[in-house]
Order: C-alpha cells, then sequence, then structure tokens
C-alpha cells in the first residue's frame, strides 16, 4: 500500500518589539533610496531583543512546541527534526557564539525527544523550508519516519548591517510544521526544482566590517547586498519562479485554475506581484506577508502558509503550490493536496 505524506499542523512564533521603517534603528539608516519602501513594499517587521532574552534558538523552540501540539503529537512522537536557519551566529541562547551542531540538535534536546530521534539541517537559504519539505515527504514516503518536524528559524536583524539599506529588508522569526503519513487526500503531487549559479555575488552573508569602517576589531557575519543587486536580480528572478511553479503544476498534471492558492517566499512585495502575473493568477490567489513582516529567509513560507489558513485563503481538500527563489541562486515549487492542516 503507497504512503502519502501531508502537512499535519503549522505555527509561528515572532518577537514581541515591532519596528516600522520610522522607528529607530530603522529611521537612522543613512543613504536609503526614495523609491526604497515601495520597491521593496517592506513596511516593518519583528526584532528580537537579546536584553529579553530573545534567541532565534527559543523562537524556534516555541514554533516547534506549539506545532507538535497542534498535531496532536508529543516531542516523543517526533522521528526526525530538520532545522534550517541563516543565522549561523549568535543564534544560540545556550551558547550565542557557536556555528554548530546547528537548530535540529538543539531542538531534540530541549524539546526531550527520544534518543533515537534524528536531526538534519538544510541550507538552501531562503527555500531551505521547500527543500526539507521535500526531504520530509520523500521519508515519509519511503516508509523511514512516520512524524517529522521541521523548523525553520532566521533572526536576520542580529546579522544585518545598519549602515547599509539593505538591512530594511529582513525581520526576525519561526516558522514549524509536522510532515507525517496521509490519512486522507494529502498528499505532494509534483516538484519541479533548478539552479542558476551565476550572480553569487549578489547577495551574500559575509565576514567583514560595518561600512564604512575598516576596523578589523569590528569585523563579524554580516548580510551584504550589492550596490546594484536589486537591478541584476531583475533580470532573472522575476522569470524563474513562474517557470519552476508551471512546470510543477504540468508535472502533477493540472492546470493553474486547478490551483486554490499560492504560497511564495516573501522577497518583495514587487517580485511577488511579478511572479503572479508570469503564472497568470490574480491577488486573491496568493498571500502577502512580507509588507508585515519584511523577508524572514527561509521561515517566510511556513509563515505564509499560516496566515493563509488563518485567513481562510486554504480549505481542507484544497490543491495548494508552494514556491520560491533563494540567493545563489536556486529555485523551487511544489504542488500539494491538503487534507487538514492545524495551525
Amino acid at each position: 500500500m503507497k504512503i502519502n505524506s501531508a502537512i499535519k499542523s503549522v505555527a509561528i512564533d515572532v518577537p514581541q518589539k515591532y519596528c516600522d521603517n520610522n522607528t529607530p534603528p530603522y529611521s537612522e539608516i543613512p543613504n536609503v533610496p526614495k523609491n526604497w519602501e515601495r520597491l521593496w513594499g517592506i513596511k516593518g517587521r519583528y526584532m528580537i531583543d537579546k536584553n529579553a532574552g530573545e534567541y532565534c534558538s527559543l523562537l524556534a523552540k516555541n514554533a516547534s512546541l506549539k506545532a507538535i501540539e497542534k498535531a496532536g503529537l508529543s516531542a516523543k512522537d517526533i522521528d526526525l527534526i530538520i532545522g534550517t536557519s541563516c543565522t549561523i551566529t549568535g543564534w544560540s541562547d545556550k551558547n550565542p557564539e557557536s556555528i554548530f551542531p546547528g537548530l535540529s540538535d538543539y531542538l531534540k534536546t530541549e524539546l526531550q525527544c527520544n534518543s533515537s530521534t534524528m536531526t538534519l539541517e538544510i541550507n538552501q537559504t531562503c527555500i531551505s523550508f521547500l527543500v526539507a519539505l521535500q526531504v520530509a515527504s520523500d521519508y515519509i514516503e519511503i516508509g523511514m519516519y512516520k512524524n517529522i518536524l521541521i523548523c525553520s528559524s532566521e533572526t536576520f536583524t542580529s546579522i544585518v548591517d545598519f549602515q547599509s539599506a539593505s538591512s530594511t529588508l529582513f525581520g526576525d522569526g519561526s516558522g514549524a510544521v509536522v510532515v507525517g503519513r496521509s490519512e486522507k487526500k494529502g498528499s505532494m503531487l509534483a516538484a519541479y526544482y533548478k539552479s542558476i549559479p551565476t550572480h553569487n555575488e549578489i547577495a551574500t552573508l559575509q565576514w567583514r566590517t560595518p561600512l564604512p569602517q575598516n576596523n578589523k576589531e569590528d569585523i563579524r557575519a554580516y548580510f551584504t547586498l550589492e550596490e546594484n543587486g536589486a537591478s541584476l536580480m531583475q533580470t532573472f528572478v522575476p522569470q524563474n519562479v513562474p517557470l519552476v511553479t508551471l512546470k510543477a503544476i504540468e508535472n502533477a498534471k493540472l492546470s493553474v485554475q486547478d490551483i486554490h492558492h499560492f504560497i511564495f517566499h516573501q522577497p518583495s512585495s514587487l517580485l511577488i506581484k511579478m511572479w503572479a502575473m508570469g503564472i497568470g493568477i490574480k491577488d486573491n490567489k496568493y498571500t502577502n506577508t512580507v509588507e508585515k513582516y519584511s523577508c524572514l529567509s527561509s521561515a517566510s513560507i511556513p509563515l505564509t502558509l499560516y496566515t493563509a489558513l488563518k485567513n481562510k485563503k486554504i480549505n481542507s481538500q484544497d490543491t495548494i503550490v508552494i514556491a520560491g527563489a533563494s540567493i545563489g541562486w536556486g529555485f523551487g515549487a511544489q504542488v500539494w493536496d491538503i487534507e487538514n492542516i492545524n495551525y
């Protein structure tokens, strides 16, 4: 008997503090272009306060606990934990200086899972969650695991340079899902991925001094967007998400009209609108979270899935597409038949 996979639950966690573009430190960033907010469509974001005890790891723990509970499970029922995060430094409340062991190992310990629970880290930047869903679905369908926790947690505000306009693009938050065996209609119907390993220099996380300083004592990891990065992205990012999306829908032997809702990665409102136009869908067929939450890198997709469910844009038995792009550059899309997702 064929085993199908299903998304059983989704949950999110965000910090307490919310900052719009008129709130420090964002209001104090020098040389922000006049059309910057209109170009990216980001009006604010949640931001951690480490002095209040907020860390990437704790957001992850909170989201994971909620996802497990919503799935009707306990931590002892989890067979595999997949962690994704671009926040490679300063993420752990236990040891802020550590890079690895990573988020999945942290969660296994903090959630008090069984010793047999396997852990796995995935980093394909912004589509890490999408790749993790593919891995989880494959493991479920071959019968290796029954219940898999995926947690994507990002605190990008701790790795941006507040002397650069690019620091306005990101916020903090965590999203988690439990993937398990389908009991009804749920399954991943098809997927399609591609990679364009050019323009790797457009957006990077690199060890450097903050702009415009050159003091080697201040060197740490900073997200860095090239000066003409936004313009270069326009030459290939808008076209390739529709391409992989339409290929995935074709692989599922469906049409665009068969899809009830689209969940996109959230880099900017303009890019999302361009993706929708390339696919041929109207605004009511997708959910925008980037305006309120900014880009959460790998956590954007689970947060957007949660938001769409909460707003009744997705219902039981719907067919949805999950798609996005990652710096590097990778592109992917999946078609899912949804059973009941608890949130």
